[in-house]
């Protein structure tokens, strides 16, 4: 059996090449990449999409043939009242004025024929003319369809599949194989949060494909895995290391001569322990990897195509606040805090767009989000819930022409207004410096003081949670005084 039509992208797809035969015994498969036979991979759709182009082609060829014989006649007509004209010129014609008058009736009669001639000719001419402008964007659509079928790769491979049977038999073929380089999908999210008196948010799912496979799939189904067949397969290697020490050199003067020949100062070596990277392990079925199967027939081109496809909804309720940070933004944003009640990942994706009841208010990255993990997500600013951040006044130690300062104070306000006509569950945060390093004292106090220190983990950064009604104002004041020993520097 002659498998054809495979497309050929390198020399590894050949090894991967598995056939698969109900009913048969397989006894040798072979597979070439050179020296072919000729093949014929049109499909029937190529062949009618090629039929209709040398259609209208020959259509086209038919009414210009038209037009040109109607041209014809015009022009044989005009040639007539030429010679007309010149049989008028003529010295030999009778002299009485009864033959010259019956001569000048008979010339002017026939030119005018003539001349109606050749007008009505070029009338028709013109008339089968106009129907080439409809053909020709009937060639140029139906050469756009057959671009559309056919960007498929020129280059295939062969194979031939030996099988045997004890009997008639029907089944079916298969034919598999891995392209790893040349076919892609990711995800797309849609995060559409819905407000209210129990707010929620729906996780629309979608998978994004393209592929360059040199082949169109046509009404497929399509499975999409995060199983990679390509990557590493087991642990790796782990090589001993060996360290060793030596004297330290003597430290050796700079040479400012540019024509020296001193050996250069070689600074001791850094002992770097060997790695390996590795392949990233993601939430899978089993530990291995998770695949979706889409629940439709797909049809995806080779070559620059994306199709888009929904896989599923999820939906899960949510808290909503609004959440700032003064210090970077001038206006706080609302956010949602929900779980992902899957036992499944959701990867990351650079296609995710964000919705407030049905209104588009955010397109950007979506960063991964693990199985029931929890997340706080946000749904685009609250424009009317304004935040300022300012340093009051900042000193470093005495003033004079000579300074030994070893203290920074600095005071620090924030304001918070709800310019909007709802009120707010608003959480902020700030931060102060912070010092590993007992010389370095820093004292911190803030009015109100923060709802809560170090915030996951992060020594420095405060929160304060509160509640702002429509048209309230909130200050925040924060004081920070740094002392260290003289003779050092504040970094």
């Amino acid at each position: 059996m002659i498998l054809q039509g495979i497309p050929e992208n390198d020399e590894s797809l050949l090894f991967s090449i598995q056939v698969l035969t109900e009913g048969l015994t397989q006894t040798a498969l072979l597979r070439r990449y050179e020296n072919l036979p000729i093949q014929d991979h049109k499909k029937e759709a190529v062949i009618q999409a090629e039929d209709r182009i040398k259609a209208i082609q020959d259509r086209i060829t038919a009414i210009a043939d038209n037009a040109k014989t109607a041209r014809l006649r015009a022009q044989a007509a005009r040639q007539s009242v030429s010679f007309l004209g010149q049989l008028g010129q003529n010295e030999g014609l009778p002299a009485d004025p009864e033959t010259l008058r019956e001569i000048t009736r008979m010339i002017a009669e026939e030119s005018l024929r003539a001349e109606q001639e050749a007008q009505t000719a070029e009338i028709e001419a013109r008339d089968i003319e106009r129907q080439l402008d409809q053909l020709e964007e009937d060639l140029q659509i139906a050469q756009a369809d057959l671009a559309a079928l056919i960007p498929e790769a020129d280059d295939h491979v062969y194979v031939a599949v030996d099988v045997t049977a004890d009997s008639a038999a029907e089944g079916t073929l298969t034919v598999s194989y891995i392209d790893s380089y040349t076919a892609e999908w990711f995800p797309g999210y849609e995060f559409r949060l819905t407000t209210g008196d129990a707010p929620t948010v729906q996780i629309d799912r979608n998978i994004l494909i393209t592929q360059e496979t040199g082949e169109n799939w046509r009404h497929v189904t399509l499975h999409v895995s995060t199983i990679a067949p390509t990557g590493q397969n087991a642990a790796s290697w782990l090589l001993s290391r060996r360290q060793s020490i030596r004297k330290t050199p003597p430290p050796q003067t700079e040479q400012r001569n540019f024509g020296s020949l001193a050996e250069p100062v070689v600074e001791a070596p850094v002992v770097v322990e060997e790695t390996s990277r590795g392949s990233m392990l993601t939430s899978s079925v089993d530990g291995t990897g998770v695949t979706f199967t889409l629940p439709n027939l797909i049809s995806v081109s080779t070559g620059r195509e994306i199709t888009e496809v929904a896989l599923d909804t999820i939906s899960q309720s949510a808290e909503i606040f609004a959440f700032g940070v003064p210090s970077r933004d001038n206006t706080a944003y609302r956010t949602a805090k929900f779980t992902n009640p899957t036992d499944q990942k959701l990867l990351g994706s650079v296609t995710a767009r964000w919705f407030v009841d049905d209104v588009l208010v955010a397109t950007r990255e979506s960063q991964e989000i693990g199985p029931g993990e929890e997340i706080e997500m946000g749904f685009g600013p609250i424009h009317g819930l304004t935040l300022s951040r300012q340093i009051l006044n900042r000193s470093s130690g005495d003033t004079g022409i000579i300074s030994r300062s070893n203290q920074r104070v600095e005071q620090t306000e924030v304001i918070i207004e709800n310019l909007t006509d709802q009120s707010w569950p608003l959480r902020l945060l700030d931060r102060v410096p912070y010092s590993e390093q007992d010389d370095l004292e820093i004292t911190w106090s803030a009015k109100p003081h923060p709802s809560e220190e170090n915030v996951d983990n992060q020594r420095g950064i405060l929160a304060w949670e509160m509640d702002i009604a429509p048209g309230q104002s909130e200050t925040i004041t924060l004081d920070l005084e740094l002392n260290w020993p003289e003779g050092m520097d504040l970094r």
